[in-house]
């Protein structure tokens, strides 16, 4: 039986749930690449119909200040009331079956690139352990951050509706203070009460991000993590619903793209740097996953 449940990237999940009309779509047109922030107001009216399961390639922030929104992560339904925040972690599988006329606050929506851009950091992807999948997903503003909080979220919003083009720079910035304004909320902590399988998962993926330079494959971090390959792979795709050496793959190629982005080495340099001892291996294994060769790629940086 085929999954009822499809991925999409921001622009085909945009196609299939929202009727942006010309003025939104004119914003989006002319933003950064997978990243809006809006006024949830400005949504709901725009929303055509229920969301089915679905994954999304990105991540997506929901602040609520009035009312409350319903939604499903995995299993579980979450109510968010006022004063908190909903993070629909990318890869997640999620679901909103209706979104009341009596909610206010704001979505920011951003893919994980925009955090290892030129001037991001490559650490950064595993500094916020909120957006990793199998954490808890509800993130409380008490009273004394609220201004603070909700300060960022509208000068993102400015940013994202201003008549020039969206700069990425103030993006980053504002979206690095955000998300470390939450990690403090958070204490750094994901859910404490998060099954064994989150907790594997969580430790591999941190494991992965520290060794990813070493070409470690998928049994050599059971060993580290004293578990069974199988067992690793099972807890990984319980939580992720991707394999183990499916997500190694994927941290490698965050730290490519941060090499690419910023290290000013080339292409044999950085395949080398990687444990790559083919380069002609190395450009295979990035043109799969981006659909453009490190060269391509780094032309393309150029020209953002």
């Amino acid at each position: 039986m085929p999954s009822k449940i499809k991925n999409y990237n921001s622009e085909q999940f945009r196609e299939e749930y929202f009727n942006a009309g010309p003025k939104l779509k004119k914003l989006f047109d002319k933003s950064i690449r997978d990243f809006f922030c809006l006024r949830i107001e400005e949504l709901i009216e725009r929303v055509t119909k229920p969301i089915a399961p679905s994954r999304e390639e990105s991540h997506t922030l929901i602040y609520v200040t009035k009312g409350s929104y319903k939604t499903k992560i995995g299993f579980r339904e979450y109510t968010v009331t006022a004063g908190e925040i909903v993070v629909l972690q990318a890869g997640a599988v999620f679901s909103t079956e209706n979104i009341s006329n009596y909610i206010e606050g704001f979505t920011c929506h951003f893919h994980p690139n925009i955090l290892i851009g030129k001037y991001g950091n490559r650490a950064l992807t595993a500094e916020f352990v909120f957006l990793e999948i199998g954490n808890h997903p509800i993130i409380r503003v008490p009273q004394r951050a609220k201004d603070d909080i909700t300060h960022l979220f509208e000068r993102l919003t400015a940013e994202f509706k201003s008549d020039t083009p969206t700069n990425p720079n103030i993006v980053h910035s504002y979206l690095h203070t955000l998300l470390t304004e939450l990690r403090i909320l958070t204490g750094n902590h994901g859910n404490l009460s998060q099954s064994a399988a989150a907790r594997i998962t969580t430790d591999f993926r941190r494991l992965v991000h520290e060794r990813v330079k070493e070409n470690l494959k998928a049994a050599d971090f059971a060993e580290l993590l004293n578990v069974s390959p199988n067992h690793l792979n099972k807890s990984v795709k319980t939580v992720t619903s991707k394999s183990a050496s499916q997500i190694i793959d994927e941290i490698k190629l965050i730290e490519i793209k941060f090499l690419l982005y910023q290290s000013g080495l080339s292409v044999s340099e950085i395949a080398h740097a990687m444990g790559f001892q083919d380069a002609s291996y190395f450009t295979r294994f990035f043109k799969k996953r981006e659909n453009v060769s490190p060269s391509e790629f780094c032309k393309l940086i150029e020209k953002s």
